[in-house]
């Protein structure tokens, strides 16, 4: 399965990936697919998010291209973070063609 179809999979069913990204291994919750010049993109929270009010999120929003994604695996036994990504970076991302519902 291509990198863009398991996002595709993971936003629908809103589960947290791993996978490899500058040969670093991240976890993160994906929650849009787009483009950005005109190259395949994810809108991601790489980090991990506990769900507890006394444990703050543990990482920050991006837009990763997808040729750079490596060793994606769904993660479904993670806590998906919920939160939403401040406008900046959500304009980043152009053209979405999927995003969590």
């Amino acid at each position: 399965m291509s990198v863009e179809n398991m996002l595709r999979d993971a936003i629908s069913k809103k589960s947290v990936v791993g996978f490899t990204f500058d040969a670093k291994n991240y976890i993160g919750s994906p929650h849009a697919l787009g483009e950005r010049d005109g190259k395949p993109q994810v809108l991601i929270y790489p980090g991990e998010d506990a769900h507890e009010k006394r444990v703050p999120p543990m990482g920050e929003w991006s837009v990763l291209p997808l040729d750079t994604i490596t060793d994606l695996k769904l993660l479904p036994g993670e806590a998906f973070h919920v939160g939403h990504p401040d406008a900046k970076v959500e304009k980043e991302l152009h053209k979405v063609t999927l995003r969590v519902a």
